[in-house]
């Protein structure tokens, strides 16, 4: 059973990183710059689906592997890449128990900068705290 689904665009902590000036300056104009992922996010009843994350390959989390979910901006992706407002912009970090950090921006528009991550987050907060029916 699929409770909601987007698209998406993503990174990781550490791609966001290793960027270079360019590729921040690019990000400016065109957000694919550093979000070179993209696909459908699907969240289960059991585990949150990342769609053609790894070369077409498909991403598993289930709620175990999630320590933290957030909707902020962050030292590596701050308010002026994102548009300015936390609640348009701010991008959806999901930091796995492995160490991991993915930053996505859901249901991304290009124009505006506007995402649905907050909406995500809250979902992704339910579902964590074993509401799993939610719908938010």
């Amino acid at each position: 059973m699929i409770l909601a689904e987007s698209t998406f665009r993503g990174t990781t902590a550490a791609e966001l990183a290793a960027r270079t000036w360019w590729g921040s300056f690019r990000a400016a104009v065109d957000q694919r710059a550093i979000f070179p992922r993209s696909g459908t996010i699907r969240l289960h009843l059991s585990h949150l689906e990342l769609t053609g994350w790894d070369h077409g390959r498909d991403v598993t989390v289930h709620p175990a592997e999630l320590a933290s979910v957030s909707n902020d901006f962050t030292d590596l992706y701050g308010r002026f890449l994102g548009g300015g407002s936390k609640t348009l912009g701010a991008p959806l970090v999901l930091e796995l128990r492995s160490g991991t950090v993915l930053y996505l921006l859901v249901n991304h528009r290009w124009f505006t900068e506007r995402t649905d991550n907050a909406q995500w987050t809250g979902r992704l907060t339910q579902w964590l705290a074993g509401e799993r029916g939610c719908t938010a």
